[in-house]
């Protein structure tokens, strides 16, 4: 069973909505629509995920993708986020935003072309979630699924 793991020290961004409007064409030109993220700290994130992706396949000696297309894998990602002072101290865990699926999907876009070739391979999320802990963090193992390894 191929697996790596490694750990991203950086904010979990959420994927956003997308913002998109439409310049309009000059000197005869067509217009054109430009789509952009409500969230500004994504694309950093991003590029923190994939450089500690590519960095952990790289001491392994693992080419990219890890997992090859329609090679099933199973993803699992802790996040980890500060606890506000404002918290109350008998929460445990951050039912506030943002949401854990908007974590995943930028998390798993992100990965995309480095651990597998497109996400649609992902078949299971294994031990998955949203915790406080400090620093602030994104702990990823990504396991390449061969024969009935998934349960």
């Amino acid at each position: 069973m191929e697996q790596v793991k490694f750990t991203v020290w950086a904010t979990p961004q959420p994927q956003g909505s997308m913002k998109g409007f439409v310049l309009p064409g000059k000197n005869g030109a067509r217009a054109r629509a430009i789509l952009t993220s409500d969230n500004s700290k994504l694309k950093p994130y991003r590029g923190d995920l994939t450089r500690e992706a590519m960095d952990a396949l790289r001491a392994k000696g693992i080419q990219e993708p890890m997992a090859a297309k329609h090679v099933p894998v199973r993803l699992e990602m802790k996040f980890y986020l500060a606890k506000p002072d404002s918290c109350p101290k008998k929460r445990m865990f951050p039912v506030v935003k943002p949401d854990l699926s908007k974590l995943i999907r930028a998390s798993e876009d992100a990965l995309t072309g480095i651990l597998y070739a497109d996400d649609a391979q992902v078949v299971s999320y294994g031990d998955t979630g949203k915790f406080y802990g400090s620093p602030e963090r994104v702990e990823v193992t990504l396991t390449v699924i061969d024969g009935m390894d998934l349960f």
